[in-house]
């Protein structure tokens, strides 16, 4: 009898499982977290469902520590249950204001090398890399204010006391009855407005030392001026001097405009504001034709040259050099405020060495600006950017017997006792630069250099750690500049082919940030684009060179 008892008491236990059974079963089938939540009980966590490891949130795609597509970190892979999909990046295109910033993308599955600098040991098919760069920059961001030394303490060297004459800006004004004043309002016409201009802060420096209504005139003038348009009424109210300034920035921003005199008339108001403007033009419009083209066919002598070499340093020296060998200094010399009188004539004051070396640098597409201010009498010299870094370079006082490179790229306090900047070049960004100071050695004979320094090692880049490119890769940045310029604005593709010794150089300059991207600054500023997007899609071929399909959007 109490066996039968046990019996029943057992049947009823394993009826109660049962009935939990099937209704862990029914939870199961309606839950869609239940068997992850069942595995992470069984298994403490460690497993997820199919034997996939789970995930904390800082490793999916968009948290914390996401360095990788699809959130990777650069030891993980996915395991995936079917086979992937190879997918091409859509291009990278630029963020607005954005200046050089580089992005390389690999595939989801690869793993970087284990060692830095060696091939990559992973699959590079289809990866892919983006470059892009946007006109914008100039003097914003962290750069140096320029600390203006007592003018009493500055004077030139005696063997080079008599090489000065630039002619500052000058205006001629004349004001107005109240009569005459309304009806030249009424008459003159605004001209050319130039609303639509863009100007490079990079590049165009002055334009944004002025406030909206200043580079509204600012933008007139140049317009009016390229047109050849003498006389026209402002289209912006605005007082004598306050059109002086814009007069002085946008001459100091535009040596191109060879055929503009540095002096003006503007007729106002008894209330000071100004009715017309008439500029003053050393060419006429009929000869205007012959006059460009010699201006033009003579810089191109040059820079058809210097385009060959291989990074901005090395074109600066080479068109420093080419205008001392060609330019003698001669006052009053004709035109010899204009780049004209140094590339055409040959024969040029200290304005016409400055306008010429800043034309020509703006043409490779390197930053340069006209600097004016004192050294015992008016005189003009330049600032150049290289990668970053801004130096003083004056021509004028290099042009000895034999030329010299005593006041090529120096600092502030190399010229604080020679130079002084007035007037709007205060604001110009300080110069103090050391990776292309003191580069060059002095021939026999010259003088020292001021203030002279150790022997400066270069960065090419300009970046952290920078290493310097070989001639291939140099090369290959040639080429793909050239590629662009001779398709022109718009979307294009090209392909190149590379062996694997360049490829892994240009992958690991890529990986490590210490990529030139300056092939594209130069060929938005041959073709006056605005941004330029670049990507790269690299094909291993069965012999183990590289071909690299390039697909370029510039605007």
């Amino acid at each position: 009898m109490a066996v039968l008892k046990l019996v029943k008491k057992l049947l009823y236990v394993l009826c109660i499982l049962v009935i939990l059974l099937c209704a862990l079963v029914v939870w199961a089938a309606f839950s869609p977290t239940a068997t992850e939540r069942l595995a992470s009980i069984l298994y403490g966590g460690e497993q997820g469902t199919l034997g996939v490891v789970d995930r904390t949130d800082s490793q999916q795609p968009g948290g914390e520590g996401d360095n990788q597509p699809g959130g990777m970190t650069p030891q993980e892979s996915p395991v995936p249950t079917t086979a992937p999909v190879q997918q091409t990046p859509e291009p990278t295109m630029a963020p607005p204001l954005m200046d050089g910033p580089l992005i390389w993308e690999p595939k989801p599955t690869v793993q970087p090398s284990p060692s830095p600098g060696a091939i990559p040991d992973f699959d590079p098919n289809g990866m892919v890399i983006n470059i892009y760069v946007a006109k914008n920059g100039g003097m914003t961001g962290n750069v140096a204010d320029y600390v203006v030394p007592s003018e009493d303490s500055v004077e030139a060297p005696k063997d080079l006391a008599d090489k000065a004459g630039y002619t500052p800006v000058t205006d001629s004004s004349t004001e107005l009855g109240k009569e005459e004043a309304d009806k030249l309002q009424t008459e003159l016409s605004l001209g050319e407005t130039g609303t639509d201009l863009y100007f490079d802060s990079l590049f165009y420096p002055y334009y944004y030392l002025l406030d909206e209504t200043g580079q509204a005139m600012y933008r007139q003038i140049y317009a009016n001026a390229n047109a050849l348009n003498v006389t026209f009424k402002p289209c912006q109210d605005i007082t004598v001097s306050a059109l002086k300034t814009v007069f002085e920035a946008v001459y100091n921003d535009h040596p191109e405009m060879f055929w503009l005199e540095t002096s003006y008339s503007c007729k106002y108001s008894r209330s000071g504001r100004c009715i017309e403007i008439t500029l003053k033009f050393s060419v006429s419009e009929e000869e205007m034709p012959d006059f460009r083209y010699t201006f033009e066919t003579q810089a191109e002598r040059i820079l058809s040259q210097a385009w060959n070499l291989p990074d901005d340093y090395e074109k600066e020296k080479f068109v420093h050099n080419r205008l001392l060998e060609q330019v003698e200094y001669q006052s009053g010399a004709p035109m010899s405020q204009s780049a004209y009188s140094a590339l055409v004539n040959g024969k040029t004051v200290c304005a016409g060495y400055a306008r010429a070396f800043q034309y020509l640098m703006h043409q490779l597409g390197i930053p340069c600006y006209y600097c004016t201010g004192y050294s015992g009498e008016n005189h003009a010299w330049n600032i150049v950017n290289l990668y970053g870094e801004y130096y003083n370079v004056d021509l004028t006082w290099d042009d000895t017997q034999p030329p010299t490179y005593r006041y090529f790229n120096k600092t502030d306090k190399d010229y604080e006792t020679t130079h002084v900047r007035r007037s709007l070049a205060r604001k110009l960004p300080a110069c103090d630069g050391t990776s292309y100071r003191n580069l060059e050695p002095e021939p026999a004979g010259a003088s020292p250099s001021p203030s002279p320094s150790p022997k400066a090692t270069p960065t090419p880049t300009g970046a952290p750690n920078a290493v310097p490119a070989s001639k291939e890769l140099e090369a290959y940045y040639k080429d793909c500049g050239q590629q662009i310029i001779n398709s022109g604005l718009g979307s294009f593709s090209f392909v190149k082919e590379i062996d694997a010794d360049l490829w892994e150089e240009l992958w690991t300059a890529y990986n490590n940030g210490n990529i030139s991207d300056s092939f594209l600054v130069r060929a938005m500023n041959r073709l006056g684009g605005n941004s330029c997007n670049v990507q790269i899609l690299c094909q291993q071929d069965a012999n183990g060179n590289f071909r690299l399909t390039h697909t370029v959007n510039i605007q």
